[in-house]
C-alpha cells in the first residue's frame, strides 16, 4: 500500500509499505482524509526534531473494512475519526488503541470530522480555559482554524467578550467567515484585565510584549519557553472530538475547509499551505 514517508529534512514523498501487522486488538481503516497540519510542516522542516524514516500525519477519518477478535464488530464499515502517533498518510491504518478510533454521527462529513485535528480540538482546549478566566480576551491569528472555532464556541456558550485581531489581508476573510458562521462580539466590554491569546506566533511577538508590559496575561499555542508567555499544548481526549461533532450536527459549530489534495500530489499541499495565508483546513485525500 502507499503512503507518505519523511525520509530525511525536507524530502518526504508517496512510497509503497508493508501492511502492518494485526493483533487480537487490532481494527483496519481505509484512510480517506487526513488533515496537513502546521505541525507536520515544523517536523518536514526540522523544526521540530523527529526520527526518519517515518509516516507522517497524526488525524484522519476513513471507513473500518476490518475487525478481529477483541474489537467490536458494530465498527464494521462504519465511518470513525482515527488519532494514530504511527502515521495516518497512508492508503489503510491499522489501529490497537481502542480509545483514538472515535465513531463519526451520520450528519457529520468525513472530511468535518477530519478538519477537527490540529484545530478545532485545540480551540476546545483555549475555550475550556477561557471560560475560567473573568477577562476580555484578544485573539491573535483569529482567521485560523483554531480562531474561527474558539470564536464560534464562545459566542455559542459563553458571553465573554472577544475581539479578534488578524493581518490586512485577511481581515476580509474573517468578516465573511464571522457571518457566515454568526459570530458575534459581545458587548460587555471590559478593558482593565484582558487575556492575550496568540495563535500567529513569532511574527507578532513586538504587540505580545508589549501586552506584557502591560500587565496582560498572554497564552501562546505557537511558541515555547518566550517570557511571559504561557505555552499550551494539552492531547484531546476522545469526548473533546464527541462534543466538537456534536456541535457540528446541531448546526453549532462550522469547520472551515480550504482545499483537497491527492496524497499523490503531496508536494503540492506543502507549496500550497507553505505560501498561503489560513484559509480554512487543507486535507489530504486518500480517495482514487
Amino acid at each position: 500500500m502507499k503512503a507518505i514517508i519523511q525520509s530525511t529534512l525536507n524530502q518526504a514523498k508517496s512510497t509503497d509499505i508493508q501492511m502492518p501487522t494485526f493483533s487480537p486488538i487490532s481494527l483496519e481503516i481505509e484512510t480517506k482524509y487526513a488533515p496537513l497540519l502546521r505541525y507536520d510542516l515544523l517536523k518536514l522542516n526540522g523544526t521540530i526534531t523527529t526520527t526518519s524514516p517515518q509516516i507522517m500525519g497524526y488525524g484522519g477519518t476513513g471507513a473500518v473494512t476490518r475487525v478481529v477478535s477483541l474489537r467490536s464488530n458494530s465498527l464494521l464499515h462504519q465511518k470513525v475519526l482515527v488519532l494514530n502517533p504511527w502515521g495516518t498518510f497512508q492508503e489503510k491504518i491499522i489501529s490497537n488503541i481502542p480509545p483514538l478510533v472515535i465513531p463519526i454521527p451520520d450528519n457529520v462529513a468525513l472530511k468535518e470530522a477530519t478538519a477537527l485535528v490540529g484545530g478545532a480540538d485545540l480551540a476546545l482546549t483555549l475555550f475550556k480555559i477561557i471560560k475560567q478566566k473573568d477577562k476580555q480576551v484578544l485573539i491573535y491569528g483569529a482567521d485560523s482554524v483554531t480562531g474561527l472555532v474558539l470564536m464560534q464556541l464562545l459566542t455559542r456558550h459563553t458571553d465573554i467578550n472577544f475581539i479578534p485581531h488578524v493581518r490586512a489581508i485577511s481581515k476580509t476573510y474573517l468578516n465573511e467567515r464571522m457571518d457566515e458562521y454568526n459570530i458575534k462580539i459581545a458587548p460587555n466590554i471590559r478593558t482593565n484585565s484582558r487575556l492575550i491569546i496568540d495563535l500567529a506566533g513569532p511574527a507578532i511577538n513586538e504587540k505580545l510584549f508589549k501586552h506584557f508590559a502591560h500587565g496582560d496575561e498572554i497564552i501562546t499555542v505557537a511558541q515555547k519557553n518566550t517570557p511571559g508567555m504561557q505555552f499550551i499544548s494539552r492531547p484531546a481526549l476522545p469526548k473533546d472530538y464527541q462534543f466538537l461533532m456534536n456541535e457540528i450536527q446541531e448546526k453549532r459549530l462550522f469547520i472551515p475547509i480550504n482545499r483537497t489534495f491527492s496524497y499523490q500530489d503531496f508536494q503540492s499541499a506543502i507549496i500550497f499551505q507553505q505560501n498561503n495565508p489560513s484559509r480554512g483546513r487543507n486535507l489530504i485525500s486518500f480517495i482514487d
